[in-house]
């Protein structure tokens, strides 16, 4: 009976160079990374992804390096080249979590903060809540699987041994890291100029009617204006998320075929 899958040693170096880098992938990536996942449930996945994807990896050239610092060199490039995808990935739920937080800023919110699990640090009530809502689009796109293929798709420019972290994938990087603020502004903006003009007709009116206190009226009003905001954005919020992921997945594309260039 012939074992469905190739056992050999090629087979085995390719398993444990695809679980460094899945790994290093696991680090940052978003839902697949996530804090809130147990360690029971990540380390079978990451597991089960390196067993499948390692006879790939095995048939695009040599896997067993020439000696200990070769194995040691290969190593640290699998877990940052799965770290590099991640980090890609996550810019655009940190972008979605600031624009969340600059939202809660202009409310009035700064001083109401939760518990980020992943990151275990205080965080805005509107970051979070845009965060965990662009969870669960990301999720009904097919998301999570896009990231899987970027993944894959890194063995084709840079298969075990191969890739270079040269000035085009530093530029590339840095073009990704920056749009994480560009997505930011553009999705808080509505809200926060929205907030901003009503901060201006509070200030007419005070100026207007001085006996009324702008601070008993301001406030609420704020907040009200800005939930109404966010309630009216959130039919829209999965075609943003769409094309701004459908972008994200065309830097990303641009980041690995950086890798394959000193």
């Amino acid at each position: 009976m012939t074992p469905p899958i190739p056992f050999s040693f090629d087979w085995i170096w390719s398993v444990m160079w695809t679980l460094l880098r899945v790994t290093g992938f696991f680090l940052l990536a978003p839902f697949w990374g996530h804090a809130a996942i147990p360690r029971a449930i990540k380390i079978p996945v990451i597991l089960a992804l390196s067993v499948a994807i390692g006879p790939i990896v095995a048939g695009l050239g040599p896997v067993q390096p020439e000696s200990l610092w070769m194995a040691g060199g290969w190593a640290l490039r699998e877990v940052v080249i799965g770290a590099l995808i991640g980090f890609c990935f996550a810019t655009l739920f940190w972008a979605i979590r600031m624009a969340g937080d600059l939202i809660g800023l202009q409310m009035g919110f700064s001083i109401v903060n939760v518990i980020d699990p992943s990151s275990t640090e205080q965080v805005s009530l509107i970051g979070e809540f845009k965060y965990i809502l662009a969870m669960l689009i990301l999720l009904i796109l097919d998301g999570h699987h896009l990231m899987i293929g970027a993944l894959i798709d890194t063995y084709k420019v840079a298969p075990v041994g191969g890739g270079t972290f040269g000035n085009l994938t530093l530029d590339a990087v840095i073009r990704v890291s920056a749009g994480t603020f560009v997505t930011a502004i553009k999705l808080g903006a509505p809200v926060m100029i929205t907030l901003l003009l009503t901060d201006v007709v509070m200030g007419i009116v005070s100026r207007t009617l001085p006996q009324m206190n702008i601070f008993i009226v301001g406030f609420p009003l704020k907040i009200g204006m800005g939930f109404l905001l966010l309630s009216a954005s959130l039919p829209f919020l999965t075609q943003v998320f769409g094309r701004s992921l459908g972008q994200l997945q065309l830097d990303t594309q641009r980041v690995i075929a950086a890798l394959a260039h000193p």
